[in-house]
């Protein structure tokens, strides 16, 4: 009777347990549903015809506004990318790029984390976009990464533009590496930002220390959770991508935290009016990430 007993109760305990995981799976299922429409964006209005702003010899606040809202590339860009001698039809294609709708789909990369990717008609990872000119010391963020219903996002630092270099904290298990910048074309969502009123030297002192002191660092998941005082760089112990991003900047006197809160995350970083919008793409021009 004793023995029967027992095993009653271990079996009643495995059925609980059972059921508890079974709704823990389901809530988060649910979660990640729900949460899915916010992550990249598709233009609902209408696609103008940019070509006579294109042929203006100087533009306007109002002319980049539309730009913008059309192209996703912002004025510093714009600027660039209409010195060269096939501007305008970049601009045209940087335009078709973001007002098209793309196939979206997500897939998890870790325990508990999903990331969603731009496929083509047979599922595979497809470039959605081309990349606006960038630099050394850019910052790049997608909304594309979400964990138990939480949609963080990733972040990285462009650290040698000239050989399409970037340096991130990707996952956890994983030490930081370094990246080729055009894996990000394959995210529906993408922002690229700038520093405001940084010198290229500047920059490429920002880049060179991330380089030097956070690339093949362990990819610690706390690192920044209970505080933002940060060690000497020769101290550091780990790095998650926002740290990855943030840090850098805060060594040379720019706290790219947007709410200055306990803990920096790529939303943090996008919303910082320290930064200027180089490009966005899968991303609504009027809230960047709210």
């Amino acid at each position: 009777m004793i023995y029967n007993k027992t095993k009653k109760t271990r079996h009643k305990k495995i059925i609980i347990a059972a059921v508890v995981f079974l709704l823990i799976y389901l809530s988060v299922s649910i979660m990640n549903i729900l949460i899915e429409p916010d992550g990249y964006f598709v233009p609902d209005y209408e696609k103008t015809d940019i070509s006579e702003i294109l042929e203006k010899n100087q533009l306007s606040e109002e002319d980049y506004r539309e730009l913008f809202y059309q192209t996703g590339i912002g004025k510093t860009a714009v600027d660039e990318i209409l010195s060269s001698a096939n501007g305008k039809d970049e601009l045209l294609e940087f335009q078709d790029n973001f007002m098209r709708k793309n196939n979206v789909l997500c897939e998890s990369i870790g325990i508990i984390t999903n990331q969603e990717s731009i496929v083509n008609d047979e599922g595979q990872p497809a470039y959605g976009f081309n990349l606006a000119p960038y630099k050394n010391g850019y910052v790049l963020i997608t909304k594309a990464t979400h964990s138990l219903g939480w949609r963080h996002g990733h972040a990285a630092i462009v650290t040698a533009a000239e050989n399409n270099e970037t340096l991130e904290a990707i996952i956890l298990g994983s030490n930081s590496m370094l990246q080729n910048i055009n894996k990000w074309r394959i995210y529906p969502s993408f922002i690229m930002l700038k520093l405001k009123d940084a010198s290229p030297e500047k920059l490429d002192e920002i880049a060179q220390f991330a380089k030097d002191n956070l690339n093949d660092i362990p990819y610690g998941l706390t690192t920044g959770l209970t505080s933002k005082k940060n060690p000497s760089p020769e101290n550091i112990k780990g790095t998650q991508c926002s740290h990855l991003a943030w840090y850098p900047f805060m060594q040379f006197g720019y706290d790219t935290d947007s709410d200055g809160s306990w803990l920096v995350t790529p939303k943090d970083i996008a919303n910082s009016d320290l930064f200027e919008v180089v490009q966005i793409y899968g991303v609504n021009p009027e809230e960047i990430w709210q």
